[in-house]
């Protein structure tokens, strides 16, 4: 899949099905783009405390049409390039394994046990009735767990 600049983008089918689904959990008004209001609200339930001169800064980046809406093939845009975080695939990997039930096949967490860890880890910061908004709306798989070991790899090997 080609990209704005006209270099193509290293995506699988299911990684983009992936991301389109990171995407819709992100845009709350289901307007199919994400505004910065949407993006500052999941950095601030993520914990990561940005400015809001920052945060336009960031937006201007993402933004090609500006609009100043990040629209899908922006946000695969900047998905899809390689990212400088400050945590480890195998912290990540660490966390879920921690939080997964014993008996959850491996790789993957119940959606029950992925909502005690995010109302935990959130400590007030998501109201409840939000946590389990985003945990209903996660793809589970035949045996009823979410695949967080596809998203981490998704998210992490880039």
């Amino acid at each position: 899949m080609p990209n704005r600049e006209g270099m193509a983008l290293e995506l699988s089918a299911q990684e983009i099905a992936d991301l389109k689904e990171v995407f819709d959990l992100m845009d709350k008004d289901k307007g199919g783009t994400l505004s910065v209001e949407e993006v500052k609200n999941l950095m601030d339930m993520l914990g990561m405390k940005v400015k809001q001169e920052d945060l336009d800064q960031m937006i201007s980046e993402i933004d090609h049409s500006g609009d100043g809406q990040i629209d899908f093939q922006e946000f695969l845009q900047v998905m899809a390039k390689p990212q400088d975080l400050p945590y480890k695939k195998s912290d990540v990997m660490r966390a879920f394994r921690l939080f997964a039930d014993r008996d959850a096949p491996p790789g993957c967490i119940s959606p029950e046990a992925l909502e005690r860890a995010l109302i935990q880890f959130c400590n007030g910061k998501m109201p409840e009735e939000e946590v389990m908004r985003l945990v209903n709306s996660l793809e589970v798989n035949q045996e009823g767990y979410i695949d967080y070991a596809r998203k981490v790899n998704l998210f992490l090997n880039k």
